[in-house]
């Protein structure tokens, strides 16, 4: 099959299911075909506020920019942009590039966000592909059956969604740095199930059986920041969707995931999220 993006209409698509009740935790909210050529057009992503959310964005014509810790990188056409929100991204159109062409989605839920999170954590925001990868195909096929209405129904949504994680994860399941780093997944998942604990870096370096200097300075290359700054985003980004997803309040939810000064945590917070834990709940709610 042939991607004929060009053929898309140039549109935003919202997803919505008024009567669903039925949690899922994979689902495509808005998609879109984009022609960006005003310099007004900028997403910082420190600052969004609300549930948290992935943005798959593919580009087809001219130059977009993402700006993060790691430095800035052009997007130029074949990349594809994968990131969650809140984040440490910018993305913007170039000033060297007169527009930026694009398809994009917006995924919500616990899982699709976790995998748009694990994607970004070990490759980067941005990979290089093309119309011939089997991750792209499958987004144009997504993209064009949102526009035509023919998924309308929120689990065949959530399927799609989910299937499009699991082929990108397929297509780069060989590649040589994701098996080097799928340790640091496995380590995720100890720490994210056992917050609640005071963990030390010891305690990881044990887990991952290396020393513990060894353990820093390899961390650190892999995940681009300290074992106990990665600690402390995890527990806030838990603690969001602790009090977004579950409705916990904002002590319980402090205490599940091991922090509990309690004016502490609204601090951090506060400074991770850009709002306090109350108002993010409410804006959640």
């Amino acid at each position: 099959m042939e991607c004929d993006f060009s053929a898309l209409p140039l549109k935003r698509q919202a997803s919505r299911y008024p009567g669903r009740n039925f949690p899922l935790h994979a689902l495509t909210v808005l998609s879109g075909h984009n022609r960006e050529t005003g310099v007004n057009y900028y997403n910082d992503c420190r600052l969004e506020t609300g549930s948290p959310y992935g943005v798959w964005q593919y580009t087809l014509s001219g130059r977009g920019r993402i700006e993060s810790r790691e430095g800035r990188r052009d997007l130029l056409p074949g990349s594809l942009m994968i990131l969650p929100v809140p984040g440490q991204q910018v993305y913007y159109l170039s000033e060297n590039s007169d527009h930026w062409e694009f398809v994009f989605l917006v995924m919500i839920g616990r899982e699709a966000v976790r995998i748009t999170r694990m994607i970004e954590q070990r490759l980067g925001a941005v990979t290089l592909t093309g119309e011939n990868s089997p991750t792209v195909k499958l987004l144009y096929t997504i993209l064009d059956k949102l526009f035509t209405g023919e998924i309308s129904d929120p689990f065949v949504n959530s399927s799609y969604t989910y299937q499009l994680c699991m082929m990108f994860l397929k297509e780069t399941g060989g590649n040589q740095d994701i098996r080097r780093k799928q340790s640091f997944e496995e380590l995720h998942a100890f720490l994210k199930a056992n917050l609640y604990r005071d963990i030390q870096v010891k305690e990881m370096a044990d887990f991952m059986r290396m020393s513990r200097s060894h353990f820093t300075r390899i961390f650190g290359g892999e995940m681009g920041m300290s074992p106990r700054i990665y600690l402390e985003d995890l527990r806030l980004k838990t603690a969001g969707e602790m009090l977004f997803e579950e409705g916990t309040s904002v002590k319980e939810a402090a205490a599940r995931c091991g922090i509990y000064d309690a004016n502490y945590f609204c601090r951090r917070f506060k400074k991770h999220f850009g709002m306090s834990p109350g108002k993010y709940k409410i804006q959640g709610r």
